[in-house]
């Protein structure tokens, strides 16, 4: 974590360059809701205000799955392909962690500040109310959140071991993640199929929204629990199994 603040610290127009990026990125997310509620106060029995939080929540969560793991991920396919795996995989530390955790980017912090702004806003003008126990609550379940944004990513990622040059992947992922700010009843036409693959998505955002506003079910919670568990420890196995076809870049 100090090399990369040493690395933010040099790269000063970078460092500028990317919290002017992120800030607009955040702020599009509560534009896109206020869009949607232009001509209508509900979305799928969601109010203005309650969307408004469900985009602030976005931004909190996904701020801490690009804040450790993003940039580990882009890098992916090259430490891959081009052999460097091997040096991590000698060192005495476990080879997913130091593949995914490698690098930090703390610019995406400016989506936490922006998120819990849009949190603050939605709060006040919408007449909502908050208790601290569900702000613990919530607190709570974003681990959970985060955790099964980083199953999903690690699980379509080790694909790469069979193919390095899939650097594309991580692009079709970051619209993957898209999915996870808007209400699950949007995607309820979609086929069973897709909607079944998808479900994981549509809960990281929406359960916790909701302990929050102190609409959450006992099953909404637990879903989200299990599905969390359930897909780290499969990304575990997976991982593993994935290493025994690994051939270095001489392969």
């Amino acid at each position: 974590m100090r090399l990369n603040v040493v690395k933010l610290l040099t790269y000063r127009a970078d460092f500028l360059n990317s919290i002017l990026s992120h800030s607009i990125w955040a702020g599009f997310t509560l534009v896109q809701m206020l869009l949607l509620t232009t001509k209508t106060s509900h979305v799928f029995g969601w109010s203005r205000s309650e969307l408004l939080v469900l985009a602030a929540m976005y931004n909190i969560i996904f701020c801490f799955f690009y804040l450790f793991f993003s940039r580990g991920f882009s890098s992916f396919s090259t430490t891959i392909n081009f052999g460097r795996l091997d040096g991590i995989l000698t060192k005495p530390i476990d080879s997913q962690f130091m593949l995914t955790c490698l690098y930090v980017t703390y610019t995406h912090l400016i989506r936490f500040f922006f998120g819990v702004g849009f949190l603050i806003f939605a709060v006040t003008t919408g007449g909502l109310t908050i208790t601290p126990v569900a702000v613990i609550e919530t607190i709570g379940l974003i681990i959970f959140s985060v955790m099964t944004i980083y199953s999903f990513w690690m699980l379509v990622m080790t694909l790469i071991i069979w193919f390095p040059k899939l650097s594309n992947l991580t692009d079709l992922l970051y619209q993957t993640n898209q999915i996870s700010k808007f209400p699950q009843e949007i995607y309820k036409g979609a086929s069973l199929y897709l909607f079944f693959v998808l479900f994981p998505l549509t809960v990281i955002v929406v359960t916790p929204t909701k302990v929050l506003l102190q609409q959450a079910t006992l099953l909404d919670v637990g879903f989200l629990i299990v599905c969390a568990v359930t897909l780290f420890a499969i990304t575990r196995v997976f991982w593993k199994y994935a290493l025994r076809f690994y051939t270095s870049a001489s392969g």
